[in-house]
């Protein structure tokens, strides 16, 4: 029989089934019985796990069956794993339109050694740490979002954000059909990650032959915001042509609103405590101390809307039975909003009096006389705009022999149209500013300066301010008619990432052998710039608390404005002292301040007491503007060229069947950086504000390198199965991340704002090479049971080249410091190096186990990880190093799923880990300070029920047990952010046909 003839027999003997055979839609889904030859079934199992089926009456035909559900969903997984040579999990749809979670990241951390950062992000020139307890980025195996890479079927995928992570709560799940997390890397699809690559696969015509509609429409509630708020989706998927030609097309839209309760520490700032400022000390006495104090303290309600739109096409042709055409194009638009209301103040070292010091340095209480007082109406916001397209074209040239070409451009942008990301209209009173008649710390009542404290200091507990109001007057705290202006921040960042992928691969088989060769190449090109009003120091143009504090600058502000309030009962459940804190804080509009500030009119042009004509460059002429700053200026673009090949083959072994999986991967990398800088001139303290310097620069100028490195990623899988259900597993491999983006700018930038006694520049390094990881696992799989296994995995991973910051005390240009005499400035630069060299590793166990023909089972699984280069909090040295992200973990989850009713529980803990080292508003004598992420649990609760087989009605709820996410610096009792978002309620219906 000739090639052509096989060909047209098998199409019709299986019409229309060539998708539903490789994703497995038969009987292999073990269902009890169920047998692939006689095609019979048990009615129960039929009934359980079926939406539809339509039953073969001829003993010799095949038909489709379509398996839905849970159950369903986790044998597709399981099977994705059990066949998988190397170490690979994966989530699977339960449906057509219906992922097992509303959000991808929520998904995979059901997966074992995955766990979820929750939304928690900085936000505007303040970098308040925001969240709306959407899970936003996964860490694996302990390594964070810029250790993983994320692929959209096979192809890199461009990312708007400032860093090479990949923000899932931009894309929607309705329509994902199943997402691979490969542990160990395959040499024909990407260069692999230390953590891991994340493959998000999405459906196609061909895998759902004839008319196929899936639609959802439901509502959202926070319990904190109630406010009911939309979701819903449509997918419509058909072919045509005796199936030679089909259409996929989707549309998603979700809204959801967020309020969350904030308790904020920017920073724990290292410095050396004179004992005089101990409480109870002489003014006398000598000596200093290591200790931490709170650099800036605030309190605030965070109001949250993240609307998003998805939309997607995907046309599929097959001219003859041996080619295929496939064309996709998929956007998504995700629009974040934040109003930000609250009070803030800011601390200074050697202001401190009446200082409690703890045995390991943190300041657990202190004073500061003469503190003004700050109110914060902040808006916030972003828009990420995502769009890839691409073509892809199977010819199988003969039996044996297949070709693929892969092409696709993927386009990401930070607020595409220029839309600001934070506008923050701080206002206040406080104590008399230069030229004042009043004299700071003489008591008198136009100063209004306040003796504030912080006190309740201690693991668990919230800080809370003591000594509010003007002077000290508790009453007078708020609603006072003393408030007038002080500053204005606007930041707008812009970020365009466009990736361009081109791929050529061949696959020859023969009986059990199997070789993949070919090449990709990946152009990347990310282009970042910002512009702020820090730049020019237009934020300083009414800055001072105005007459009402004695202070020549600032302006007095219409009361009226302020008399709006929230309270701050039951603010963050499970920490102590909720109760100390103030009992109501001002909530107002920013944009009516800023209105009225620019309708005074122009300074330059006009004398309009209180303006600080002298703050800024250009001069501020009646409107605010924002000026490019040259420090967030900066172009990467990266050229990878990747031969790669990969051979897998299979070997009978002492009665026992040896799968073996060898590859490399050829990857050379040209990196092109750029940048603006300018030498900096003179620095001069400015006029509002003596704890801050501005900096005076000569002509900008552009910046650029060019760097170069090559290597060679080997990777082996051999999988020994003892028996059809027993497997034993070994992989070796080397794998690579590469460096951070802002890491590797080759500009010298200083601070925005430098400030009196501690100045500082950060420098970036283009030569950076990335973090280089050789892996080790040893495992073993037991699938005992229809859908049940239980297996367990070791892993060790030698990571060499990790990327540290060097800090070193320097003159920068010749520049001298005002305030001392003229002399020298001495700045802490901190620069980035390839350094050293650490080893992690951990157990990963899981299980999963129906409990016969009740309808339950349940899932566990738990991930031990540790390494040679722990955190030591008592090191004080400026350049220690430690491996982030490193935490145990274990996730549960029990089901039922019988009579078309489904409910699934799921708890997820993660314990306490170093997520950075780096903390805002901080510029510590110690180092770099760490940001730790508390151990947290949360309880997540789905069901629905199927009506009939096209209509089903769920209810999901996350973050039951009202779980909050919290932070902490250096030791467990320095809180920097506790957060309580609340429970998220989504009810609504599906359809499909």
């Amino acid at each position: 029989m000739s090639r052509k003839t096989r060909r047209n027999a098998s199409r019709n003997a299986v019409k229309g089934l060539r998708a539903a055979a490789d994703r497995l839609a038969y009987a292999r889904f073990g269902m009890s019985g169920l047998a692939l030859g006689s095609m019979a079934f048990g009615g129960a199992a039929l009934a359980d796990d079926a939406v539809s089926a339509p039953i073969a009456t001829a003993p010799d035909q095949l038909t489709e069956i379509t398996v839905t559900g849970i159950r369903a969903s986790l044998q597709r997984a399981l099977d994705v794993k059990k066949e998988s040579v190397g170490v690979v999990d994966a989530i699977s749809a339960e449906d057509i339109g219906q992922f097992p979670d509303a959000n991808v990241a929520e998904a995979l951390q059901r997966i074992p050694g995955v766990s979820v950062s929750r939304g928690a992000s900085s936000m505007g020139s303040t970098g308040t740490t925001t969240t709306t307890g959407d899970a936003t980025e996964i860490t694996v195996r302990g390594f964070g979002p810029t250790f993983n890479e994320t692929l959209i079927d096979g192809r890199p995928i461009a990312s708007g954000v400032q860093s090479r992570a990949f923000d899932f709560s931009s894309l929607g799940s309705d329509f994902v059909g199943e997402v691979d997390i490969l542990k160990t890397p395959d040499a024909a699809l990407s260069s692999g990650a230390i953590g891991a690559t994340i493959n998000i696969k999405y459906p196609k015509p061909f895998d759902y032959p004839g008319f196929k509609l899936a639609g959802t429409m439901a509502g959202t509630d926070n319990s904190y915001s109630s406010k009911v708020t939309p979701v819903g989706g449509l997918l419509i998927s058909d072919t045509f042509a005796d199936n030679r030609f089909g259409v996929l097309a989707d549309f998603g839209y979700a809204q959801h609103k967020t309020q969350a309760n904030h308790v904020n520490v920017q920073g724990w700032n290292g410095f050396q405590l004179n004992n005089s400022q101990l409480a109870g000390a002489s003014p006398t006495a000598t000596g200093t101390v290591p200790a931490w104090e709170i650099q800036d303290y605030g309190i605030y309600r965070e109001q949250d809307k993240d609307e998003r739109v998805d939309g997607r096409l995907a046309v599929q042709w097959r001219p003859v039975d041996s080619l295929l055409v496939t064309l996709n194009d998929d956007y998504s638009r995700d629009f974040l909003t934040q109003n930000q209301y609250g009070y803030s103040v800011w601390f200074n070292p050697g202001s401190l009096t009446d200082v409690v010091r703890a045995p390991d340095g943190t300041l657990t209480s202190f004073v500061q006389p003469n503190t003004p007082t700050d109110f914060q109406g902040q808006i916030n916001g972003s828009v990420i705009r995502n769009n890839e397209y691409g073509a892809n074209i199977g010819w199988d040239v003969t039996d044996n022999f297949k070709g693929e070409l892969d092409l696709s451009k993927s386009e990401s942008q930070l607020d595409p149209e220029g839309q600001l990301s934070e506008i923050d209209s701080d206002v206040g009173y406080g104590p008399s500013g230069p030229g004042g008649s009043c004299l700071a710390g003489t008591g008198a009542a136009a100063c209004n300066g306040t003796s504030v404290g912080i006190a309740g200091i201690a693991t668990g507990a919230l800080p809370y301010p003591t000594g509010l109001g003007p002077n000290g007057l508790a009453s007078a705290f708020i609603n006072n008619g003393l408030i007038g202006s002080h500053v204005l921040p606007i930041t707008s960042p812009h970020t365009t990432d466009i990736v361009d992928q081109f791929k050529i691969m061949g696959t020859w088989s023969q009986d059990k052998l199997k070789a993949k060769f070919g090449f990709q190449f990946v152009d990347d090109i990310k282009n970042l710039r910002s512009a702020d009003n820090f730049a020019n120091n237009q934020w300083q143009a009414y800055s001072g608390y105005g007459p009402a504090s004695d202070n020549m600058f600032g302006v007095a502000l219409p009361q009226s404005w302020f008399t709006n309030t929230f309270s701050t009962a039951g603010f963050i459940p499970g920490f102590a002292n909720g109760s100390k804190l103030p009992p109501n804080l001002i909530q107002y509009n920013p944009y009516t301040v800023v209105g009225y500030l620019q309708a005074l009119g122009n300074p330059q042009t006009t004398v309009i007491p209180g303006a600080n004509t002298a703050c800024c460059n250009p001069p501020y002429e009646g409107v605010y503007t924002v000026y490019p700053n040259n420090s967030q200026t900066q172009r990467i673009e990266e050229k990878t060229l990747a031969p790669f090949v990969n051979f897998s083959d299979e070997r009978p072994i002492a009665g026992m069947t040896l799968r073996e999986n060898v590859g490399v991967r050829f990857e050379n990398t040209t990196v092109y950086t750029s940048g603006v800088g300018a030498a900096p001139l003179a620095l001069t303290v400015q006029a509002a504000d003596h704890t801050a310097f501005n900096v005076a620069y000569g002509p900008t100028s552009l910046i650029s390198n060019s760097a170069r490195y090559t290597n060679i990623l080997p990777s082996v899988d051999l999988n020994l199965d003892v028996t059809p259900d027993f497997k034993v597993r070994f992989d070796a491999s080397r794998t690579l991340t590469r460096p951070p983006l802002n890491d590797i700018t080759p500009v010298l930038n200083l601070a925005t704002s430098e400030r009196v006694n501690t100045l500082v520049a950060t420098g970036g390094n283009p030569n950076l090479t990335p973090f280089i990881s050789d892996n080790l696992d040893i495992g073993a799989e037991w699938y005992y049971a229809r859908n049940s296994y239980v297996s367990v995995d070791a892993f060790v991973k030698e990571i060499s080249n990790f990327i540290v910051g060097g800090s070193t005390t320097q003159n920068i240009a010749g520049l001298t410091d005002p305030t001392k005499g003229g002399a020298l400035a001495q700045f802490t630069v901190t620069t980035e190096v390839n350094g050293p060299a650490a080893e992690v590793r951990g157990v990963e166990i899981a299980i999963q186990h129906m409990l016969w023909d009740t309808g339950f089972g349940v899932q566990a699984n738990a991930t031990f990880v540790g390494t040679n280069k722990p955190y030591n909090p008592n090191d004080l040295t400026i350049n220690q190093f430690a491996v982030t992200g490193l935490a145990n973990s274990a996730n549960f989850v029990a089901f039922f799923e019988k009579w078309g009713f489904h409910a699934r529980v799921a708890v997820n803990w993660r314990d306490e880990y170093l997520d950075h080292f780096g903390q805002l508003q901080n510029t510590s004598s110690f180092g770099i300070e760490p940001t730790f992420v508390n151990s947290n649990t949360q309880v997540d609760f789905s069901t629905s029920y199927d009506i009939n087989k096209n209509f089903s009605v769920f209810f999901e709820g996350l973050n039951l047990n009202d779980s909050t996410y919290s932070t902490h610096g250096r030791y467990s009792e320095m809180l920097l952010d506790a957060v309580a978002y609340g429970r998220r309620y989504t009810f609504g219906g599906r359809i499909r046909l």
